[in-house]
């Protein structure tokens, strides 16, 4: 799991808002959209007890950012969707992260020690949090230490964030959706492109594939995201990722992914994804890919 704070100030990947720190895209990997340690931690026996304080389930309701004080929501979401963060006994832990329109939860898996500050360090290959314990509230920060703050305080259970679905839908309800698809139309921000994206074609520009395991992958300008999903209602179903989150539905044979906010993907069934080489036009590249970025970007995060 990358930051799980400062992407979100201008806001989340595709929705009408950014992730406003570098590189937060998700990759897509073998854990279908959890991150955990390839080997587990040296086994060890915390004799002074001083990993119990952290023990338990934790939730967000404060966060720092920038030196912003946030208690009620985060980028239009509740703070309890922020991070929810359970702490066990064998070393593990796993912060879930709701923050996409219909509260659709995704897991990270870490492994924890105990550092010489008495602090709770979890760890996974991408990233790390640092814990600390003040008058009976956890306040986490990022390893890089960038100065966001999220508290926790324990509590017995979750707050469930996610928005009902349809009652009675299942996997086979959307047997037509699944296989490659390749998008022949995007809109973003008003704009409608059908032929190039800046110097991509727009076909290679947006490349889904959906499997019946309630995963899928969708590369956007060459750089493969995964992402889960799930029946919402008839004809309709969910994709969420980190940050973002996209109905999906069919008009006919056309396969149609939006955000409800900024964007809108038309898609046609492919049998083979077409080739691209997109070193060949890197340079001539934005740090930031234009379609995933508002134009307003440095004045929605700047602060006074």
């Amino acid at each position: 799991m990358k930051k799980i704070i400062c992407f979100c100030l201008a806001a989340a990947v595709f929705s009408g808002c950014l992730i406003g720190c570098t590189d937060k895209k998700k990759k897509n990997d073998q854990n279908n959209g959890t991150t955990e340690s390839s080997t587990a931690p040296e086994a060890t026996t915390i004799t002074d007890n001083s990993g119990k304080p952290f023990l338990g389930k934790w939730e967000s309701y404060k966060a720092i950012v920038f030196g912003e004080e946030y208690e009620t929501t985060y980028a239009g979401f509740p703070l309890s969707a922020v991070a929810q963060l359970e702490v066990s006994e064998d070393k593990t832990a796993v912060v879930n992260i709701s923050l996409n329109p219909r509260g659709k939860a995704r897991a990270y898996n870490y492994f924890w020690e105990v550092t010489e500050d008495n602090e709770l360090w979890l760890k996974s290959p991408d990233d790390g949090y640092f814990c600390r314990m003040e008058q009976g509230q956890m306040i986490m920060r990022y390893a890089d230490d960038d100065g966001t703050e999220i508290f926790l305080m324990p509590v017995s259970e979750f707050t469930n964030n996610e928005t009902p679905t349809e009652a009675g839908l299942d996997n086979s309800d959307y047997k037509d959706y699944m296989g490659k698809w390749e998008s022949f139309e995007v809109k973003s921000d008003g704009e409608v492109y059908t032929d190039k994206l800046g110097e991509y074609p727009v076909n290679v520009a947006f490349q889904l594939e959906l499997f019946d395991d309630n995963t899928s992958v969708m590369s956007v300008i060459g750089d493969p995201m995964s992402y889960e999903w799930a029946p919402e209602k008839k004809e309709q179903m969910y994709m969420w990722g980190d940050f973002e989150g996209f109905s999906v539905k069919m008009e006919g044979d056309t396969l149609i992914i939006d955000d409800e906010a900024n964007l809108k993907v038309k898609f046609k069934k492919v049998d083979k994804f077409t080739d691209f080489d997109f070193s060949a036009v890197a340079d001539q590249a934005p740090e930031e890919n234009i379609i995933l970025e508002p134009e307003d970007e440095e004045e929605e995060t700047t602060t006074e």
